[in-house]
């Protein structure tokens, strides 16, 4: 019984990260704003689904630049923060995955260059179209790295590839091939 309330809580907890950042701070700015719901929850769920590339939508459905970023970066802590705990919640439910993850870590901590630099990879990994984002999270946990510098460069790995799409989007930036 204290095994499936502990799961409760963790299950809850994951979702309180997602209904906080990913969609409570954009219903809030759009109370605030007086936008009228549609574009910022428009926004929100391109987020989930294109990740940085949303911010095109969001420059699409006529949404202010710094507006856009702010949706973004919290949609992103959410989810990020959503699945780190996702993780947690896996290792403490099932000895079979929390052996997995602690052999891995062993095993990283015997790779100098990764275990000294590795969490800065996830600046670069958070760019890739369809899984950096959510990836980013699983990575660094399953190495073991911090988890307050991870999510740092997870969302800044995430917020300059907003940006770059952002700056493209409103024409500021050309890409010629």
């Amino acid at each position: 019984m204290h095994r499936l309330i502990r799961l409760l809580v963790q299950v809850s907890r994951a979702l309180a990260y997602v209904l906080v950042f990913s969609l409570g701070v954009p219903i809030l700015l759009d109370l605030v704003l007086g936008l009228q719901g549609a574009p910022l929850l428009g926004l929100v769920t391109s987020s989930f689904l294109f990740q940085a590339a949303a911010a095109a939508v969001g420059v699409s459905l006529g949404l202010h630049p710094a507006l856009i970023l702010l949706v973004m970066t919290s949609f992103a802590l959410g989810m990020v923060l959503a699945i780190f705990q996702v993780c947690d919640t896996s290792s403490e439910q099932s000895e079979r995955v929390n052996r997995w993850i602690r052999g891995i870590g062993e095993k990283a901590k015997k790779i100098r260059i990764l275990d000294k630099y590795g969490v800065y990879s996830l600046i670069f990994i958070s760019w890739l179209p369809g899984l950096g984002l959510y990836a980013c999270p699983v990575i660094a946990w399953i190495f073991g790295w911090k988890r307050k510098p991870a999510v740092l460069f997870i969302l800044l790995g995430w917020f300059l590839a907003s940006l770059a799409v952002l700056v493209t989007s409103l024409g500021l930036v050309k890409i010629v091939f």
